[in-house]
């Protein structure tokens, strides 16, 4: 008799744990904001007609490097030169420019110089 008590609140105890148990590794996450963001390079110097590729690095405010954010490129001169939503700059005409990178509000500019030479 006691056996069969002790082992109905066994059973009721591991259902009642069963039901109460969260499985946290399905929840979804939250990605942590973007806390800053670099380029390379960090300058340029270029002729008309050439490119180079630009890479932007996203970090939290730990410093942990993000990755999968998208990252908008544009130029403050686009007569001087051009970039690509993926940050391809294409030297289009002499001058000075700025090229930004803007990743979650977080800009980071380079300077590029183009020349006719």
């Amino acid at each position: 008799m006691f056996a069969t008590r002790l082992f109905r609140a066994f059973a009721a105890v591991l259902l009642f744990t069963a039901a109460c148990s969260t499985d946290y590794s399905s929840a979804p996450r939250h990605p942590a904001p973007v806390a800053s963001v670099a380029v390379g390079p960090t300058a340029l110097v270029l002729k008309i007609g050439q490119t180079k590729q630009l890479t932007a690095f996203l970090k939290d405010a730990a410093g942990n490097a993000l990755s999968g954010r998208p990252v908008t490129w544009e130029t403050d001169s686009p007569n001087v030169a051009t970039v690509s939503d993926a940050g391809l700059v294409t030297a289009t005409g002499p001058g000075y420019v700025t090229i930004i990178a803007t990743c979650e509000g977080k800009t980071f500019s380079v300077a590029a110089t183009v020349t006719d030479e």
